[in-house]
C-alpha cells in the first residue's frame, strides 16, 4: 500500500490508534520485505541448482564421449588388422572405416582358391620370437607382396598384457596411430618396431621414444605424435588382443596363443621360426595345395630369398 494512503488512514485518529496501525503498517511492510528476500534466495537458489544439473550433465556427456572414443578403433583396420597388396611396384594398403564401441570386426575376404596368397601375421613386439621369425622372413614375405603374388594383413597385439600400461601395448597403439593416419607407412614402422623388439621387451622404450621411432621411420604428422603420447588406442589393442586370443577367422586354429601366429591361406605355420627354407616350402606347399592350375599365377611359386 503506497505511503500517502497510509497517511490518509492515520488522519484523524487517535494518537493511540494512529500508533498501533502505525505499528500494524510496519509489520506489514516488514513481512513483505521478508517475503521479497525469500522468493529472491529460492530464486537463486533454483538458479543455482539449474546451472549445476547442467554443469553435471555436460561432464557426464564428455566423460561418457571420452570413454567412448577410446573404445574406438584406428581408420582401416576394421578387421583387427591391416591388409596390404601390391601391384608389382608398390605396396599399398587397403582403407575401411573404424569400428566403432561395441562394434565387432568384419573379416577379410578369404579366397584360398584365387592364386594370391594370403598371409595373416599377429605380432606382439615384445616377442622375441616374433622378431626372430621377422628376421628371417619378413624381407621374402613383404617382396612377395610388393609383386602382387600375396596379400599380407598385420595384426598388432598385445598377449601378455594386463593393465594395457605395457611396452607391447603402446607399441601396438603407435601401429593403430600410423593407421589411422599414414596407413601405407604401417610397414615401415611395424619393421623398424621388429628392430627394436630388445628394447620394448626390456620396458624401456616411452611413448616419447616410439614417437622418435616412428618420426625416424618417415611418418612426421604430428596428428600420429599426438595419438602416440595420448595413447589413444590402448583400450582398442586391449580388446584387439581380447577377441584375437577368443577366436580368429579363416584359420585351421581356434584362437592365438602365442606371437607370432603365422597363417598362409587358413593353415598356420609350426615350423622353425628362424628357418627361412623352411618356411618357404611350408608356403609352396600350401598355395600348391589350395590353387588350382586354371588359377595358378604365371610367375613361378613365390619361394625364400637366399
Amino acid at each position: 500500500m503506497p505511503v500517502n494512503v497510509y497517511e490518509e488512514q492515520l488522519r484523524g485518529l487517535p494518537k493511540k490508534e494512529r500508533k498501533a496501525l502505525a505499528r500494524e503498517i510496519a509489520r506489514i511492510q516488514r513481512e513483505d520485505e521478508r517475503r521479497r528476500k525469500k522468493r529472491n534466495t529460492i530464486i537463486r537458489r533454483t538458479s543455482l541448482i539449474t546451472v549445476g544439473v547442467v554443469l553435471l550433465a555436460v561432464a557426464a556427456l564428455v566423460i561418457v564421449n571420452t570413454v567412448r572414443a577410446g573404445l574406438v578403433g584406428p581408420a582401416n583396420m576394421a578387421s583387427d588388422g591391416i591388409v596390404f597388396s601390391g601391384d608389382g611396384t608398390n605396396t599399398t594398403a587397403a582403407t575401411s572405416a573404424a569400428l566403432q564401441a561395441g562394434q565387432q570386426p568384419t573379416a577379410t575376404t578369404f579366397n584360398p582358391t584365387s592364386g594370391v596368397l594370403t598371409v595373416v601375421l599377429y605380432v606382439d613386439y615384445a616377442s622375441a620370437d616374433s622378431a626372430t621369425f621377422e628376421k628371417a622372413n619378413a624381407t621374402t614375405v613383404q617382396g612377395w607382396v610388393t609383386s602382387g603374388y600375396a596379400t599380407l594383413e598385420l595384426h598388432p597385439v598385445a598377449l601378455s598384457s594386463t593393465d594395457g600400461n605395457d611396452a607391447s601395448t603402446r607399441a601396438a597403439n603407435a601401429i593403430a596411430c600410423v593407421a589411422e593416419t599414414s596407413p601405407n607407412s604401417v610397414l615401415t614402422v611395424h619393421n623398424a618396431l621388429i628392430a627394436d623388439q630388445a628394447t620394448i621387451a626390456s620396458a624401456g622404450v616411452s611413448d616419447s621414444d616410439l614417437v622418435t621411432l616412428v618420426t625416424k621411420a618417415g611418418v612426421t604428422d604430428a596428428a600420429v605424435s599426438s595419438c602416440i603420447t595420448s595413447n589413444r588406442y590402448d583400450s582398442w589393442v586391449k580388446d584387439a588382443s581380447a577377441r584375437a586370443k577368443a577366436g580368429i577367422p579363416n584359420a585351421d586354429i581356434t584362437a592365438v596363443t602365442t606371437s607370432p601366429t603365422v597363417i598362409v591361406d587358413g593353415s598356420t605355420y609350426t615350423g622353425a621360426l628362424s628357418d627361412a627354407t623352411a618356411f618357404g616350402t611350408f608356403v609352396s606347399d600350401t598355395y600348391t595345395k589350395n590353387t588350382p592350375a586354371s588359377t595358378a599365377t604365371p610367375t613361378p611359386t613365390p619361394t625364400p630369398t637366399p
